[in-house]
């Protein structure tokens, strides 16, 4: 994408005599709201990092038993296997006139907050779907374990089902942190309604943050309507940022020098270590109606 100033004036015998008013600023497009690296545990990597090994229990047989004096005492067994995950690089780049930005010096950080957004945007459906091919990530939704209810509730709702999914993750000793639903289903369940249409559980006057069973949802259009994600995400994945998300412009790229144009690079380098998937529930509301 080349990025011109693309003003121009209407034809007309008065057009050079009039001044047109120029808006400050930029209007932007609107940004989605970043949340799912805030539930997940922060961690670092060094320089020459490319991949991030670790050991994982992957299965505990425990045979504890009360024993009586002199028998032999029972044995258990755990299980490890080792793991490896990528670093991934996510970048993307635009030109500019160099005309444009020494014109418009507020057009250089505006560049470079929509350039690390793209970034944020895209760094999010890697660590939820990222299906581990081509240099990607291996999602939390990719390899979390599919929604299983311990038993069948009456007259079955979207908040039955992720408390149902609170209860598989709680079974397998996980304490669940976090629920993951796209925008349109939050607020399905956030419009639910008594029947004589009163609002269940939500107030519409209530400037507190979105919660449902004392664990907070975090809203986000990298999954799609009618998916959820439940999961004990502290305990059970972490991020490991290699290099943080940098902007750098050169005029060095092609044939920019003898065109006066620029090229605006914006990169960073990341891993996500999903240590226990069995920590994590998807699923898909079978009554959803988007």
């Amino acid at each position: 994408a080349l990025i011109t100033d693309a003003t121009t004036d209407a034809p007309g015998s008065a057009g050079d005599l009039l001044t047109p008013y120029r808006v400050p600023g930029i209007v932007a497009a609107p940004d989605r709201r970043m949340t799912v690296r805030d539930l997940l545990t922060p961690g670092r990597v060094g320089a020459g990092v490319s991949s991030i090994e670790y050991v994982r229990d992957v299965g505990f047989t425990n045979n504890a038993a009360v024993v009586p004096a002199g028998q032999q005492k029972p044995q258990s067994d755990i299980q490890f296997t080792q793991e490896s995950t990528r670093v991934a690089t996510i970048a993307h780049w635009v030109q500019a006139t160099r005309q444009i930005l020494d014109d418009a010096l507020m057009l250089r950080s505006y560049i470079d907050g929509r350039l690390r957004y793209g970034l944020q945007y895209k760094e999010e459906e890697q660590f939820l779907k990222g299906n581990g091919a081509g240099g990607n990530l291996t999602g939390i939704f990719t390899l979390a374990n599919e929604y299983a209810p311990a038993f069948a509730p009456e007259m079955p709702t979207m908040i039955d089902t992720l408390r149902l999914a609170i209860l598989q993750a709680s079974l397998a000793e996980y304490s669940v942190t976090g629920i993951v639903l796209n925008p349109v289903n939050w607020t399905q369940i956030e419009l639910t309604k008594t029947t004589d249409g009163a609002y269940l559980f939500a107030n519409p006057q209530s400037l507190a943050g979105p919660v449902l069973w004392g664990r907070p949802i975090v809203e986000t259009q990298a999954l799609n309507e009618g998916e959820f994600l439940t999961g004990a995400f502290k305990l059970g994945a972490q991020i490991f940022d290699r290099e943080d998300a940098s902007v750098v412009v050169s005029t060095e790229d092609r044939d920019n020098f003898i065109k006066n144009l620029v090229t605006v690079l914006a990169e960073e380098r990341v891993g996500l270590a999903v240590y226990r998937p069995e920590a994590f529930v998807k699923g898909t509301f079978e009554y959803f109606t988007g």
